[in-house]
């Protein structure tokens, strides 16, 4: 495109009307049982410190973490892109060497290229920080004794922790109104069927906000062509779809989420007096440097033990993976719990799986 139209659109995602987004899901009927993994270490952390730890998507295991949603918008926008393009030649904004100097693979360039914008803005605003969890149906063989796959990839001879899901929800809100968040979502993993997820209509029009963007002084005269759709009509479909859609190659995980979408420290809107969520720092033994926060932890400055009694994970039982000394775990397991006011069964999982 001409030097105006190479602009990359900034701030595309950036939307007060998704300030307060509330969990994607519907509200369900039944709570249902919500399994996370975790090792060790990630069992003390979580009873002794009464938080669930929600890693930034880029460095999930998922190569495609909250990607899936651009091979379906991809085709989209380039056909929308192809309706508008030439039309804003006509207009004289957009130099027509430009299609003989790129040919037809130009639709598809811009395309990619806003799409990537678009994830850009997302993460220099607020990145998505994700907490997974399993869903077991009970009575189940994967309920009472937990999925080989995850045993194998997360825990590490650790444990499965059962939380109540309608409870998480009730901690997810009170956390959304203490902390700088521009929504906390929750919902399950769609698998397959991609296209059927994101909604068409809800993503009509999302070349010409885009195409806005770069043409800010000329958004009068083109609105014929680019429509009079906003940066709020496009944030909320793509945040409460994106972060939920994945590979069929982890179908069997059956994965449901929190998906926090914590802003960074310099963001915050004229008039929003909550917290700002801290973003710490952990590493792997890659010598990778990983991104979390801890959901639910109270802030020390603002509350007390006397005004404020600290929050109790909604914990329903704990299973002790496969393990050489699983006794040896439970007997640890049960001076935790009891040391942090939990009484809650505690299970073996009788996979034969060995380290």
């Amino acid at each position: 495109m001409s030097k105006r139209g190479r602009r990359r659109a900034k701030g595309v995602l950036r939307s007060k009307s998704y300030q307060s987004m509330e969990g994607a899901k519907p509200s369900p009927q039944e709570s249902r049982s919500l399994f996370h993994y975790t090792t060790a270490d990630g069992v003390i952390g979580i009873v002794q410190n009464q938080c669930l730890f929600a890693t930034h998507a880029d460095f999930l295991n998922d190569s495609t973490e909250c990607r899936a949603i651009l091979a379906v918008l991809l085709p989209r926008l380039e056909a929308q892109l192809r309706d508008a393009v030439p039309k804003l030649i006509e207009r004289g904004l957009i130099h027509p060497s430009i299609i003989a100097e790129y040919g037809d693979t130009l639709y598809r360039q811009e395309a990619e290229k806003m799409l990537q914008a678009m994830v850009q803005a997302a993460n220099n605003t607020a990145p998505f920080f994700i907490c997974s969890f399993c869903i077991h149906a009970a009575g189940t063989q994967t309920y009472e004794h937990g999925l080989l796959s995850q045993w194998r990839g997360y825990a590490r001879g650790g444990f499965a922790i059962e939380f109540d899901e309608l409870e998480i929800d009730k901690l997810n809100q009170a956390e959304r109104g203490q902390f700088r968040y521009e929504g906390i979502l929750t919902n399950k993993i769609a698998y397959r069927d991609h296209d059927k997820q994101v909604d068409a209509e809800a993503f009509a029009g999302l070349a010409g906000i885009l195409l806005k963007n770069l043409f800010p002084e000329n958004t009068s005269e083109i609105s014929d062509i680019l429509g009079a759709k906003t940066t709020d009509d496009f944030a909320r479909p793509f945040l409460s779809v994106a972060p939920f859609l994945k590979d069929a190659s982890f179908e069997e995980e059956n994965e449901y989420r929190i998906v926090a979408l914590c802003n960074r420290p310099t963001i915050a809107d004229e008039g929003d007096d909550r917290l700002i969520k801290p973003i710490k720092f952990r590493t792997r033994s890659s010598g990778e440097v990983v991104p979390f926060i801890s959901l639910y932890e109270q802030p020390k400055k603002r509350f007390s033990l006397t005004d404020q009694p600290k929050i109790k994970l909604p914990i329903k039982s704990i299973i002790v993976g496969p393990h050489r000394r699983q006794e040896g775990q439970r007997a640890a397991l049960e001076i935790l719990l009891e040391q942090t006011g939990f009484d809650v069964p505690i299970k073996f999982s009788g996979i034969p799986f060995r380290e």
